[in-house]
């Protein structure tokens, strides 16, 4: 496809021209998330409470494989999940047998609140597809309808849509709170073009910096150019005008209920608050400013182009408002090259454990995937901070097992 569809409407308007470059690419709409679904945390919080009293204690049950249309009787052992269904439905008016099983527990997987099961009953992997048999309330899903308060239910919750949209919360964090970028809120269609760009494995790849200046970019534009770029995506950008499979269409309304649906999700957590398709930080989550002064006094390091400062252990890991204090604190924080920055955010920001090689420092992810930091290359920092930030990293991650 070599057709530009809006930037014509003011030549030379580098947001317009990355619509354009951006519809190129076959996974124009972004990572994988949450779309065809609609839910509150409270109503999620009432239907893992009615999955623990039919399967208590982490149990295991069966669910049904096959679609209602094509079997409508329940098999035997698909009775107490058909019963469990029947009572999510009447408690919140969601929750169909085809739809939690095909829906609200592909998404409840991803965020960490249930385990899927296969055949064997070994857990399958909440981002790929594979058959499931069985399903439990995972530790996480207790932990989520144990909350002695509703701000812990809600900082939970929040950990989960921040899994579910792949680390998305911390980059929102980073957009809106940090000073220079000067931004007070995003807009849906701003979310849909430049934000959700950020940190993705596509050719349309960008950083926090560069989407900040899409973003501004875009609003130079005149309301009539806006408008008209809207306008002319709305009427091109239907699957009908293109020729091949599903993959080769572009579908506007699709992508933009992709967004609403996110814009949605995030409206139920503890960071974000969603006012007339606008996205806005809450008020009390702004940056502790004299933390990032002290981490770049503490390692004597002056702000240089091409690094950016990160948490180690992200912010939306918090499970409570102290929390979310202790992970805001300089020692928890990194000075380091946008390149590997950006490795962090595309592996969904899990590189949280810190160890060190001599002066160098190493983030992993408890598995393979690490992201080595060398001192004075692609980590800006005093060595001689790094045992405490290394002690204040274990305490950290011990605060969240």
């Amino acid at each position: 496809m070599e057709k530009g569809y809006v930037k014509n409407i003011n030549p030379g308007n580098q947001a317009l021209e990355f619509i354009d470059g951006r519809l190129l690419d076959d996974n124009y709409r972004g990572s994988r998330s949450s779309q065809h679904n609609r839910y509150s945390m409270e109503k999620v919080v009432k239907i893992l409470k009615l999955l623990d009293k039919f399967a208590p204690n982490k149990s295991l049950i069966p669910i049904r494989t096959t679609d209602i249309s094509k079997r409508p009787e329940n098999l035997p052992e698909e009775v107490v999940f058909a019963r469990f269904c029947d009572a999510a439905k009447a408690a919140v008016g969601i929750g169909t047998q085809d739809a939690m099983r095909k829906n609200l527990f592909v998404d409840f997987h991803r965020m960490g609140l249930i385990v899927r099961y296969g055949l064997s009953k070994i857990p399958t992997d909440p981002l790929s597809r594979q058959r499931v048999k069985f399903i439990s309330l995972s530790s996480q899903g207790l932990r989520l309808i144990n909350a002695e308060t509703i701000d812990e239910q809600f900082y939970i919750f929040s950990r989960g849509v921040d899994r579910l949209l792949g680390g998305f919360i911390n980059i929102l964090l980073k957009l809106l709170r940090e000073p220079e970028f000067k931004l007070k809120h995003i807009e849906i269609h701003e979310f849909m073009f430049f934000a959700s760009a950020v940190g993705t494995q596509t050719s349309f790849n960008i950083d926090s910096a560069r989407c900040v200046e899409l973003i501004n970019s875009y609003r130079r534009l005149s309301r009539t150019q806006r408008r008209a770029a809207l306008e002319t995506l709305d009427d091109e950008l239907k699957p009908e005008k293109f020729m091949g499979d599903k993959t080769s269409k572009r579908d506007l309304h699709n992508w933009r209920n992709k967004a609403e649906q996110i814009f949605n999700i995030l409206d139920q957590t503890v960071y974000f608050e969603v006012r007339d398709k606008t996205l806005y930080l809450r008020r009390d989550k702004m940056r502790s400013f004299s933390q990032k002064i002290r981490c770049f006094k503490k390692h004597s390091v002056d702000r240089s182009p091409g690094y950016e400062l990160h948490h180690v252990v992200p912010l939306s890991w918090s499970e409570s408002e102290e929390q979310f204090k202790l992970f805001d604190n300089w020692q928890n924080m990194v000075y380091i090259s946008a390149f590997e920055h950006a490795q962090i955010t595309q592996n969904r920001n899990r590189n949280v454990v810190m160890t060190a090689d001599d002066e160098n420092i190493i983030l992993s992810d408890y598995s393979e995937n690490q992201i080595y930091l060398t001192n004075r290359d692609t980590i800006l920092y005093d060595p001689d901070k790094q045992l405490v930030m290394l002690g204040y990293n274990q305490q950290l991650l011990e605060a969240v097992e």
